[in-house]
């Protein structure tokens, strides 16, 4: 009899889990006014489209860390986001310009990767330039740890990109490994506000490469202000490398 009790109990949970929705597809709704708007696509493997207001995470903040960029405007679209320890990232393409977003709710693996692909017809059709496409990809173990979306597996570099609201001064850029400075540079002149580019070739300041393992980005600057002395800002993330991932 208890064996049976176990058994009900176990099938009861099991089908509650099954039963339990995705919370970031309860976020997009199924349909829209405008096919490009954002949804649900196929089923519930993507919320993808043109968003209302997009998220820019604040003053200045970390927008983009990828190795590659998209290049050409294939179909389907794909990406990919190294597998560490069987732990599936939490994805988010878009394009600040052009309130574009993606979020992958379905993602397979193969081999040391996540994987995920996906039809260009919003891109397309909204005529978004590739090169405005963004991309983060986290995990949190237990904090959050960044992990590069791979849109170029050839690739030789990553590309960080950060935003800020106003112009900017980045007085410091550093990607460092327990105290220990890998690689360092500055924008010390003030840029326009938007979008602002850096690439890292994972080597050290010697030119030895740099490791696998788990880096540290530090960056400092400084806000422009009306009628007022510039304001602090910083990033500070965690992010994982592999020197297996670039080429």
């Amino acid at each position: 009899m208890k064996k049976q009790l176990l058994f009900i109990n176990l099938l009861i949970l099991s089908l509650g889990l099954l039963l339990i929705p995705n919370t970031q597809a309860q976020q997009c709704p199924k349909t829209g006014n405008r096919p490009t708007d954002y949804i649900q696509r196929e089923g519930d493997k993507r919320c993808e489209g043109i968003v209302k207001r997009l998220d820019q995470g604040g003053d200045f903040s970390l927008v983009s860390l990828t190795i590659g960029r998209m290049k050409t405007l294939t179909e389907p679209l794909k990406l990919e986001v190294p597998n560490i320890n069987n732990k599936k990232p939490e994805i988010k393409i878009y394009s600040l310009q052009q309130k574009y977003q993606l979020i992958p709710l379905r993602l397979r693996t193969r081999g040391y990767n996540y994987k995920f692909q996906w039809s260009n017809a919003v891109i397309k059709t909204e005529k978004i330039p590739l090169e405005n496409l963004n991309a983060k990809a986290f995990i949190t173990a237990p904090q959050i740890v960044y992990l590069p979306v791979i849109f170029n597996s050839s690739a030789n570099e990553y590309n960080i990109v950060l935003n800020a609201d106003r112009r900017v001064s980045i007085t410091e850029f550093k990607i460092q490994q327990k105290n220990n400075v890998i690689y360092q540079t500055s924008r010390s002149q003030f840029q326009p506000k938007g979008q602002i580019f850096f690439s890292w070739n994972g080597r050290k300041k010697d030119g030895k490469i740099a490791p696998a393992g788990s880096y540290q980005l530090r960056v400092k600057a400084k806000l422009e202000q009306d009628d007022a002395p510039p304001e602090n800002a910083s990033v500070n993330i965690t992010f994982k490398h592999n020197p297996q991932w670039l080429k």
